[in-house]
């Protein structure tokens, strides 16, 4: 696939690389737990436990099992620029990131201002750019007993803005930056705080109308 093969060879890839591989990790762990309930359940009701089906415990973790599926497979560099809403693929990093080995136990809160408008971005690379913005919230919130990671989103007709504590200079680099410049944004660091800035879609078809340069 281009796309896969372009995300690749971006400078700093291997910082994802990491972060990838920690999240595949979380993710197969889960996965292979609801395996294992879901063939418990099955055993149980072969041998006549009828409350296993009728109390939906089996339904239950099925469904578990799909969730779990579904956020695997948003992982893939796959896809073209699309019009969508940043609230559920923010939605999505945090659910992803909540399976992280080493970060599980830390809480991030969205916390969202006004009604962002949509924007036009590879699905992908926009929800790559907002796990490595949950990352380093949750890692500088990981010493603070009980406070959960915040992360902002907030928007206007022209922009969307999603912020980040990032306390630790140094803890993002070249390949966020990159996928933010995929998605027709930036990506910037303002005091103690990861900054992703995206043009609506109705600012992009604005430029677009008046020969704005796009990426």
């Amino acid at each position: 696939m281009p796309e896969m093969t372009a995300a690749a060879a971006m400078p700093g890839a291997a910082e994802w690389v990491a972060l990838a591989d920690d999240l595949l990790a979380g993710l197969v762990h889960a996965l292979n737990n609801r395996v294992t309930a879901i063939s418990v359940c099955a055993e149980l009701a072969g041998l006549g436990d009828e409350q296993m089906l009728a109390g939906g415990m089996l339904a239950a973790e099925v469904a578990r099992l799909q969730q779990a599926g579904a956020l695997l497979a948003l992982l893939p560099a796959r896809g073209n620029p699309e019009a969508l809403e940043i609230g559920p693929v923010l939605q999505d990093a945090v659910a992803i990131h909540a399976h992280h080995p080493r970060m599980r136990a830390v809480d991030c809160v969205i916390e969202t201002a006004d009604t962002p408008p949509p924007v036009r971005a590879p699905r992908w690379a926009l929800l790559r750019v907002l796990l490595i913005m949950v990352d380093v919230a949750k890692a500088g919130a990981q010493d603070a007993a009980d406070t959960p990671a915040i992360v902002r989103l907030s928007g206007d007709a022209g922009a969307v803005c999603v912020r980040a504590a990032a306390r630790e200079r140094g803890s993002w680099g070249a390949y966020a930056t990159e996928m933010a410049a995929l998605c027709q944004g930036t990506l910037t660091r303002e005091n103690e705080e990861l900054v992703l800035t995206l043009p609506s879609l109705s600012e992009l078809r604005r430029r677009e109308r008046t020969g704005w340069p796009t990426r």
